[in-house]
Formats: C-alpha cells, structure tokens, sequence
C-alpha cells in the first residue's frame, strides 16, 4: 500500500494506525500547492479532489 501525506495535514493519523498494526506502508509525499506527487506525477490522477491522506492499494492503477 501507498500512503500520500503533506506535512502539517491530517495525514499522520493512518500512518500511525498502520505502524501501530505492523502494516507496510510506501510513503509518498505529496505538494498540495502544485497537486504534484515527489516523484512528479500529477496528484489529481489518484485523488481528484487533491486531498491527503490518500492509499493507493497494490494493483490499482493510477
């Protein structure tokens, strides 16, 4: 699973449940000025509406 975060937003809540419950998580950081992801990929493609937290599970598509 991948968690997209922007620091200073809520997005710290699930990444500690999942730590909490020994679950993996990819962190991916997420520029919600630009709507772009750290790697560059448009953020709106994964969530339309631009918000985080977002998790992507393995094997959707983006």
């Amino acid at each position: 699973m991948k968690l997209f975060y922007a620091p200073g937003a809520c997005s710290l809540s699930p990444h500690i449940v999942a730590c909490e419950a020994g679950i993996d998580l990819e962190l991916c950081k997420v520029d919600l000025g630009e709507h772009k992801t750290e790697s560059g990929v448009d953020y709106t493609r994964i969530n339309p509406k631009g918000y985080v937290p977002a998790l992507q599970l393995e094997g959707a598509r983006c």
